[in-house]
């Protein structure tokens, strides 16, 4: 019984002991944080990178010295973190200062695992008239167009609004209808596709090439962001498998 009592005391002393290290000795904090707070928990902030463009941490950092600027994708990294933080004003659903806080939008938003975001949608939406085998709707010229260009290719096949259905993953009355003419303004939807609109021209901007969406080359489009679904994943609402239990 005293022997049991004296390995329970050397246990516990030693288990205090090396707490007592852990808490003497803590991980060193992070340098060189020119956009991150001090505070940042970088290790889940830095993994929930690797998990968005499927890289490692040497894909932005250099080898054996993580604080210093030598790799140039770290630069890179650090406009995305400013490119998200400006993509989060438009969302006022959107909390705290990214990647603090929840987000509509970040990195694995647009990258989904892979270093360059996909800009086109891999198939086509078909309503149930496209399932009937109707016609796509006739070209006609566009109405009401506040922010596209008077010759937008806007209906029938390889269209604009065609665009927007595969990437959203929806039917024209999402944004139109309301039993009106398309070019009216009764879905309020509208109004919501036409800010979308100006923020791909925004984050557009910000790569050297592009045209004005739709117009010229794009890094970025609808589908880059919502790959079949009107409400696009981030980090705070992407739905996660629970780990594989340990053998």
């Amino acid at each position: 019984m005293k022997l049991l009592v004296f390995s329970l005391l050397v246990s516990v002393s030693l288990f205090a002991q090396q707490a007592g290290d852990r808490g003497a000795n803590p991980l060193p904090a992070p340098k060189n944080l020119k956009l991150l707070a001090a505070n940042t928990d970088i290790r889940f902030v830095m993994r929930s990178f690797n998990e968005a463009l499927g890289v490692q941490c040497t894909h932005c950092h250099m080898e054996g010295d993580f604080a210093a600027d030598t790799n140039p994708k770290k630069e890179i990294a650090r406009k995305m973190i400013s490119m998200v933080r400006l993509i989060d004003t438009s969302f006022p659903s959107s909390a705290g200062v990214f990647p603090e806080g929840y987000h509509e939008v970040d990195c694995i938003t647009c990258h989904r695992g892979n270093i360059k975001p996909e800009t086109k949608a891999p198939r086509k939406f078909y309503n149930r008239g496209n399932s009937l085998g109707e016609p796509p709707p006739a070209q006609r010229p566009g109405v009401s167009l506040k922010l596209l260009p008077p010759d937008t290719h806007v209906h029938g096949a390889e269209s604009l609004m065609g665009e927007f259905r595969d990437a959203l993953n929806v039917d024209c009355g999402y944004c139109h209808g309301g039993g009106k003419p398309l070019e009216t303004d009764a879905n309020p939807r509208k109004d919501i596709g036409r800010k979308m609109i100006m923020l791909v021209r925004q984050i557009n901007a910000n790569f050297p090439g592009t045209g004005v969406f739709p117009v010229g080359d794009q890094e970025v489009t609808c589908w880059t962001c919502h790959r079949g679904d009107p409400h696009p994943v981030s980090l705070g609402n992407k739905r996660y498998d629970l780990p594989a239990a340990k053998q």
